[in-house]
């Protein structure tokens, strides 16, 4: 327990070490989470833009899941210290927990196996857009550190017209 405390405890100034915003990353999370919840309600709300609209919950699927993983990483893993492979597992036992409860709690709702699929590929998504913002924070760092050693290169200054 004192291990997750002292992790807990650190991870704000984890987060501002690599030039993060400790509220923007916690209220995308938040925002994540609260969208979550949408799939624990018996019914969508009357008049819920998009309803009806053919593919609209597998899309949403896959935004949500998607915006998780990659607000989770951000929170939890702002410097590869917290193991991404546990936030994947998770987030694939909450995929086949909506959709159980969905098929056995909520008469309103049928559970589908196509959701869990579009689960775990907002899952990937998720996941390449949290290495996708790591890679490009790292060649910003770098751009910052020494210009000369860019891994990306650049035109020369008489090649740019």
């Amino acid at each position: 327990m004192d291990a997750v405390v002292e992790f807990l405890h650190r991870l704000p100034s984890e987060i501002r070490r690599v030039d993060g915003s400790v509220p923007r990353r916690v209220g995308l999370l938040a925002l994540a989470l609260l969208l979550n919840i949408g799939f624990y309600l018996p019914a969508l709300p009357a008049g819920t833009p998009g309803e009806g609209v053919p593919g609209i919950d597998k899309a949403v699927h896959l935004l949500v899941f998607a915006l998780t993983v990659f607000a989770v990483g951000r929170v939890l893993a702002p410097r590869r210290r917290f193991p991404m492979g546990w936030v994947v597992i998770a987030a694939l036992a909450h995929a086949v927990l909506i959709e159980l409860v969905q098929l056995v709690a909520l008469p309103q709702r049928s559970g589908d196996g196509a959701d869990i699929l579009f689960d775990a590929v907002g899952i990937a998504l998720g996941v390449a857009l949290w290495i996708g913002e790591r890679v490009l924070r790292r060649t910003a760092a770098i751009r910052r550190a020494d210009p000369e050693d860019d891994p990306l290169p650049r035109p020369l200054e008489h090649e740019v017209r």
